[in-house]
């Protein structure tokens, strides 16, 4: 009985770290709703335990894909190289790394290039434009904040039904324990 009631005891020790096993993305550059005003040559996704070989991204803008040069694995990190430089406009990460607990997570980084062009010197723009070109930044500023809420509201949501999911696999499996082991000991105690 002794051995069963430590064996019993190991599992539920062991019971929070296998809930917390699964990889998490830390950091990123760009990160989320980042607005970059220069050449970004590097996608670097860091993440909170070591990532498998498997792991890749993709980089989109308006549902084209665009091409990274290199994508390699280091440790933590996620890394793709830039094949040319990006034009202004909205873009999406789209992450799919393993984890070293050998579970598939995805993910997704929302990100605005926006570099400053020579163009405004050349061509001069009148005091109207200027209002007009201010007004569209602005409602294209809001879209983009909306966009990026709904985007983090969505891994918050998948990271919660992840987490949900793996308590209730980890709480089932603890009642078939206990039970095997209340069967095993009202055996003994008939035998």
């Amino acid at each position: 009985m002794k051995k069963i009631m430590l064996i019993l005891f190991c599992t539920l020790i062991m019971v929070p770290s296998l809930v917390r096993a699964h990889t998490s993305l830390s950091t990123s550059n760009p990160s989320e709703g980042q607005v970059v005003t220069k050449n970004l040559e590097q996608i670097t996704l860091t993440f909170a335990t070591t990532i498998e070989d498997l792991s890749t991204m993709d980089l989109l803008k308006d549902g084209n894909v665009i091409p990274l040069e290199a994508i390699k694995v280091e440790n933590k990190q996620l890394m793709g190289t830039v094949a040319k430089p990006l034009e202004n406009g909205s873009y999406i990460i789209q992450w799919k790394i393993v984890g070293e607990d050998g579970h598939p997570i995805k993910g997704e980084i929302n990100f605005v290039v926006q570099m400053n062009q020579n163009e405004a010197e050349t061509n001069p723009v009148t005091p109207e434009e200027s209002e007009i070109n201010q007004e569209d930044d602005s409602q294209t500023n809001q879209q983009e904040q909306n966009r990026t809420a709904d985007t983090v509201e969505k891994t918050d949501d998948q990271t919660n039904n992840n987490s949900s999911t793996m308590l209730i696999t980890v709480f089932i499996i603890l009642i078939v324990i206990f039970g095997i082991v209340l069967l095993l000991f009202t055996k003994k105690k008939k035998s």
